[in-house]
């Protein structure tokens, strides 16, 4: 075995009189392991295709050196550690104005895994390291980048366990015939670093706020250095809200006060926002149940401080609007495109006053404690077509439980006035002196590991729901209710991302009042469900069979059971736009005993996005599957962002 050392440069292109020729060719030559398609999709560096409508696709300096760079990567993740790409341009041969670019590829032999081992550093840590190592494969080819975050994963590792200045180098020992190579991990773990003090550096604002820096740093003075507890320390200050700016770092020299020890001080420098605002916002959004991109144009004003008393408490002052875009004088709730040019007129669906107070340390603990009164006037409830007023107070304890996991407790008591209900309605919407009261116990759990919250490529999202309603709290209604959903996003060959979700939910009314509302049980249908129907369309209708005459009749009655299931395969397609095709299938039954398989529906469609800084704009058409296929039988959606 011999020892290689080595590191890649950046090959130097020819010269070249640069002045943004337009690229008419791309051009790939010397590979065999690798197709001229596969190679050329990765590149910044492309000819002029019939779909680039709004760009020339121009030579560019830096793109020629980031795909050389990028096609070494390529090669070193897949065992070609030797590979080398340089970029020649040259001038179109009919046209000077052109560039005609190719890529010169020198693959090498392709090296395969022998051995992993290690050198150096503390035994008792090496003994654990067996794990960061499991994604080197002997007998596979050598992924250099995966070595590379090996190195990263160990290093971290040391410091997270006080080897604050620990170093891991990765060296290769190649074989005679260069096929095969050992990997050595040598560490060199330096002295253990002890925390000394910390110092805490804010501008003036917040300089009577030690304390509330201080109980929010994990990283403690007299205990070894963690990497680890100094993360979680900016990240728990960077969650109080009330700091744009955060560091937290070893400063001055490190002082030896043993053989192997040391002594270091953290500097922790803060930079505050003001601690009292003012906000006003104008924007559109997607609001639950209505289904048209445009059904929610939001306005809101709010005032508030972020450091109330100096002790990191919160309190806002809220007016919040919302209103959909309709034909003047009619109520819908998905938006066709004829009703932009039709005489039309803005609906308030949300009309809202809200007062928040946030207790960041309650009891002394890390248990943010809030507090919301909100008051809603004549808004809109989609399911049941009324307007109705609305006075809620909902105290709540939140907890994270770790980087992607946390949970919700609340007690909320609602007091509602439904407007416009008529005699025969009324014991259906369980109202008494034109109001209904719930009292509810609340707990929601969520797990978020997606990689991006607008367009997730990798991960999963779970939420878990349980709400007791009445029962022995009192209350016009008496149920339990909870709901279960995880949606999981994989990347399906190269470009492809292939996303599911599941959904359940169900409803058991309890006491011998068992009454549950309309809006309390289970909707199904929309852009965000079960596309190719109406909003809230799925599931059990009010009937004449439950007494019911009037306005009601017909209208959705809600599930006490929900069955939703979701595939969609999203890729991009060129530019900012990007394509989808997907299959929905589910229901909503009233009771368990009216649940059968037969009677589950499906639909299946297209999307297209266009993606911009805040999330795609997605547009989708959906068609209900049936023996008979009818494509005319089917509903477009126009929405922000993914259905999920």
């Amino acid at each position: 075995m011999i020892v290689l050392a080595f590191a890649a440069a950046a090959p130097q292109a020819r010269e070249f009189p640069f002045r943004r020729q337009e690229i008419k060719k791309v051009e790939i030559e010397g590979n065999g392991a690798f197709s001229d398609r596969k190679l050329k999709g990765m590149l910044l560096t492309k000819a002029k295709s019939w779909y680039n409508l709004f760009s020339k696709n121009r030579l560019s300096r830096t793109n020629l050196i980031l795909d050389q760079q990028q096609l070494e990567r390529f090669y070193g993740q897949r065992g070609f550690l030797f590979a080398k790409a340089e970029a020649v341009p040259d001038y179109y041969p009919t046209d000077s104005t052109k560039a005609v670019v190719r890529f010169i590829i020198d693959e090498g032999r392709r090296v395969y895994v022998d051995s992993v081992f290690y050198s150096g550093g503390v035994q008792s840590l090496n003994e654990n390291l067996r794990s960061f190592t499991e994604r080197i494969r002997p007998g596979g080819p050598v992924n250099n980048d995966i070595v590379q975050a090996t190195a990263f994963r160990i290093r971290d590792y040391y410091a997270d366990n006080g080897y604050a200045l620990a170093s891991v180098r990765p060296i290769y020992h190649i074989s005679v015939d260069s096929n095969w190579a050992g990997i050595e991990f040598a560490i060199a773990e330096s002295s253990l670093v002890i925390v000394s003090e910390i110092r805490i550096k804010q501008d003036e604002e917040y300089k009577s706020t030690g304390r509330v820096i201080l109980r929010e740093i994990t990283q403690k003075a007299g205990e070894k250095y963690c990497r680890k507890e100094v993360i979680a320390s900016q990240q728990r200050l960077y969650s109080t809200g009330l700091f744009k700016f955060v560091d937290i770092g070893r400063t001055g020299d490190l002082i030896q006060i043993g053989e192997d020890t040391a002594a270091a001080a953290l500097e922790v420098k803060l930079s505050g926002r003001k601690s009292k605002f003012i906000n006003v916002r104008l924007g559109i959004g997607q609001q639950e149940y209505f289904g048209a991109l445009l059904s929610a144009m939001q306005t809101s004003a709010s005032i508030g401080s972020r450091n109330l008393f100096g002790n990191g408490r919160k309190i806002l002052f809220e007016v919040k609007n919302s209103f959909q875009i309709a034909n003047r004088g009619e109520e819908v709730q998905a938006l066709k495109f004829s009703d932009l040019f039709a005489d039309p007129g803005f609906h308030p669906i949300k009309n809202q006053l809200r007062v928040n107070y946030v207790e960041p340390w309650f009891f002394e603990m890390r248990l943010p404690f809030s507090f919301d009164a909100i008051y809603e006037i004549r808004t809109r409830n989609p399911i049941i077509d009324k307007y109705y007023d609305k006075l809620s107070l909902e105290p709540s304890l939140y907890r994270d439980l770790d980087r992607f996991s946390n949970v919700r407790l609340s007690m909320r008591i609602e007091f509602v006035g439904i407007r416009g209900v008529s005699p025969q309605e009324a014991d259906i919407l369980r109202i008494e002196g034109k109001n209904t009261i719930r009292r509810r116990l609340a707990m929601t759990a969520q797990r978020d590991t997606r990689d991006n919250v607008f367009i997730p490529q990798r991960g999963s999202f779970s939420s878990l729901s349980l709400d007791y309603v009445g029962h022995y709290l009192g209350g016009d209604f008496s149920f339990v209710k909870g709901s279960i959903s995880w949606s999981r996003y994989r990347l399906f060959g190269e470009e492809n991302i292939l996303a599911t979700r599941i959904k359940l939910g169900g409803l058991a009314e309890l006491g011998s009042d068992k009454r549950s509302g309309t809006e309390d049980r289970f909707t199904l249908g929309g852009a965000k469900s079960l596309r190719g129907f109406g909003e809230n369309a799925l599931g059990p209708k009010w009937s004449l069979a439950d007494g019911v005459t009037g306005e009601l009749l017909g209208r959705p009655k809600g599930g006490k059971l929900l069955l939703l299931t979701n595939i969609e395969l999203r890729r991009a397609i060129f530019w900012r736009f990007g394509g989808s095709i997907f299959v929905d299938a589910g229901n909503t039954y009233y009771n368990s005993a009216e649940f059968k398989f037969r009677n589950i529906v499906s639909s299946g469609g297209i999307g297209l996005q266009f993606f911009t800084p805040v999330g795609p704009v997605n547009f989708e058409y959906a068609s209900r599957l049936k023996r008979k296929l009818d494509l005319t039988d089917g509903s477009y959606h126009l929405t922000l962002l993914y259905a999920f």
